[in-house]
C-alpha cells in the first residue's frame, strides 16, 4: 500500500514530467537545459529545510582549485555567498552539501562526462576543522558532499549501473535519480543499508518510490546539519592564522 509520502511524490513526478513536455516546444539546447535545471531548482527550494540555499555555480577551496560549472548546489545558509548576476555563484567548498546535474536524458558517456564534473568537486579541499549537527538518524558524514545526477528519461537502469561498474572509484555519483523510471543507490550502507551480496549500486525501479527516497536523504542531511566549523582565514593564505 502506498505512503501519504509516496503519494505526493507520484503526483510531484507526474507535474515535473509536464513542466519537461511543456518545454519540448523549445528549439535552443541552452535555454531548454536552463529551463529543466530551474524546473528542479524551485521543486528543491520548496520542498527542502530551510537550512540551505539552492544555487547554480562554481565551487572553489582555499588553495584556489575550481570545480566545474554545477547545476544545482545545495549550500549551508551559514557560509556566506559569493553572487554573480544571473544566479550564477562562486560557492565555498566548506559550505557545500550536494551537487546536482541535471540532464534531459542520461546515457552512458553522459554519465562519464558527468563523472568528471564530480571529480572536480572531490578534490577540493576545504578549510573546516569540524561540524555540528542536530537529531541525526541517519550515517552520511557531515562533511562529505552528496552527488546526485538527475534526469528526465535515460538509459534503462540497468545500463547505466553496468556504466557506473566501469567509472573510476573517485567520478562515481552517490545517487542517479532517473524521473521516469526510479532511482540507483551506491551500495555503501551510508545511504541506505548495505547489500553484501549486492553490486556497487542498489536499483530501486519505482520512478515514485525512488523520487521519495531521494528526497528523503536529502531532507535528512540538509535537516541535521547546522554549520562547520571553518577556517575562513584559509582563504586569504597571507593572513592566515593557525587557533
Amino acid at each position: 500500500m502506498a505512503t501519504v509520502l509516496k503519494k505526493y511524490c507520484g503526483s510531484a513526478l507526474r507535474i515535473l514530467n509536464a513542466q519537461f513536455e511543456a518545454s519540448s516546444s523549445l528549439t535552443h539546447d541552452t535555454s531548454l537545459g536552463s529551463i529543466r535545471e530551474q524546473v528542479i531548482r524551485d521543486f528543491l527550494e520548496g520542498h527542502l529545510p530551510s537550512l540551505v540555499s539552492v544555487v547554480s555555480g562554481q565551487i572553489f577551496d582555499r588553495h584556489d582549485a575550481t570545480s566545474t560549472q554545477q547545476d544545482i548546489i545545495l549550500v549551508l545558509k551559514s557560509v556566506p555567498r559569493l553572487p554573480f548576476a544571473s544566479g550564477i555563484d562562486l560557492v565555498y567548498a566548506d559550505g557545500v552539501v550536494a551537487t546536482i546535474e541535471v540532464k534531459s536524458s542520461l546515457s552512458g558517456p553522459k554519465l562519464k562526462i558527468i563523472g568528471e564534473g564530480i571529480k572536480s568537486v572531490r578534490r577540493l579541499k576545504p578549510a573546516g576543522w569540524g561540524s555540528v549537527s542536530h537529531g541525526v538518524s541517519h550515517f552520511w558524514p557531515p562533511t562529505r558532499i552528496l552527488s546526485v545526477v538527475i534526469t528526465y528519461s535515460g538509459t534503462a537502469l540497468t545500463a547505466l549501473e553496468n556504466v557506473l561498474g566501469t567509472m573510476e572509484e573517485i567520478t562515481r555519483p552517490d545517487l542517479v535519480l532517473d524521473l521516469s523510471k526510479g532511482l540507483l543507490i551506491r551500495n555503501e550502507g551510508l545511504l541506505i543499508q548495505k547489500q553484501q551480496a549486492r553490486p556497487d549500486y542498489l536499483i530501486i525501479d519505482d520512478a515514485a518510490e525512488g523520487f521519495m527516497l531521494f528526497l528523503t536523504f536529502l531532507t535528512e542531511i540538509t535537516g541535521t546539519l547546522v554549520a562547520r566549523g571553518i577556517n575562513w582565514r584559509a582563504y586569504c593564505e597571507r593572513y592566515n592564522q593557525s587557533r
